[in-house]
């Protein structure tokens, strides 16, 4: 076995048994799981500016899953953002198709909010959010 891979192992091993004290511990295993489990919720937002399509996706295990969960509901489209938690939103400007921002919140109503306000900010004039998704909350 190659050094590297064994301090790997050394590093993976230490990191088990420390959290197996914190779980006999006072937090307890099911609070440790629940916030491993809640970080663990990566989402995407994909768009394509010349057909209008999107995709959306939310609760994977990585962003890179997201990311292609996204791009598998539009096969033409960018990922234009990606996040962990929370809600995220992506919002155009009626009038300058050219304006287009995203932007993240704790719920919709605040990653739209959040979104349609960069794109005013930015000259958007009357901006409309196109697509939103949020990662559940347990």
């Amino acid at each position: 076995m190659a050094q590297e891979d064994e301090m790997r192992m050394v590093k993976i091993a230490g990191l088990s048994v420390a959290m197996i004290g914190v779980c006999l511990g006072s937090l307890g295993c099911d609070k440790i799981l629940k916030a491993a489990k809640k970080s663990q919720k990566h989402a995407a937002i994909a768009y394509d500016e010349k057909t209008g399509g999107w995709g959306y996706s939310h609760d994977h295990l990585t962003a890179e899953l997201a990311k292609k969960a996204a791009t598998a509901k539009c096969s033409t489209c960018t990922v234009r953002l990606t996040w962990n938690q929370g809600c995220g939103a992506l919002a155009q400007s009626e009038s300058k198709k050219e304006i287009m921002t995203t932007a993240l919140g704790s719920n919709r109503p605040a990653a739209e909010s959040a979104a349609k306000k960069e794109c005013v900010d930015k000259g958007g004039g009357t901006c409309k959010v196109l697509v939103y998704a949020c990662n559940s909350t347990n």
